[in-house]
């Protein structure tokens, strides 16, 4: 494998447990207080942004793959990694509509409607087993991934 492809491969990898250690971080209101949640969600959407941005050429050719032939395992990895992209954007949208800290900081004034803590809380809810089941569906490559990292004492 080329040198620039396994710095990718590496870098995706940091990226990506990044992205999972911040998640879980910004998932627990309860732990953190609502101006950590609502702050480190505003901050959370730098490794998402980076994620998305390393995944590029994947996000970029899966559409045509779900049109080709392809197992019935990768065309619900595609579906299911859209679907936790959409749940994704509906927890920020939704969450920065029922913000108590974030917005009053900024002097934003907002009416917070019940409709949108409920979007919310059930998007919130969702996207941890959903994610759990992405990390299944990548276990593969994460142990691979891992292995070569750690045979070559990266």
């Amino acid at each position: 494998m080329s040198n620039w492809k396994q710095n990718l491969h590496k870098t995706r990898y940091v990226m990506d447990a990044i992205l999972l250690i911040s998640f879980m971080l910004v998932s627990a209101p309860q732990a953190t207080g609502i101006a950590v949640h609502e702050w480190g969600s505003l901050l959370f959407i730098i490794p998402f942004s980076i994620h998305l941005l390393l995944h590029w050429d994947w996000i970029k050719n899966s559409a045509k793959h779900l049109i080709s032939n392809i197992s019935a395992r990768q065309r619900f990895n595609i579906i299911w990694d859209y679907a936790i992209y959409l749940m994704m954007l509906l927890a920020f949208v939704s969450g920065f509509l029922i913000s108590i800290s974030l917005f009053p900081a900024l002097n934003i004034e907002i009416n917070i409607q019940d409709f949108w803590s409920k979007v919310h809380h059930d998007s919130a809810t969702l996207l941890m087993p959903m994610l759990g089941i992405h990390l299944a569906l990548n276990w593969s490559w994460i142990v691979k991934l891992s292995k070569r990292m750690s045979q070559r004492g990266e």
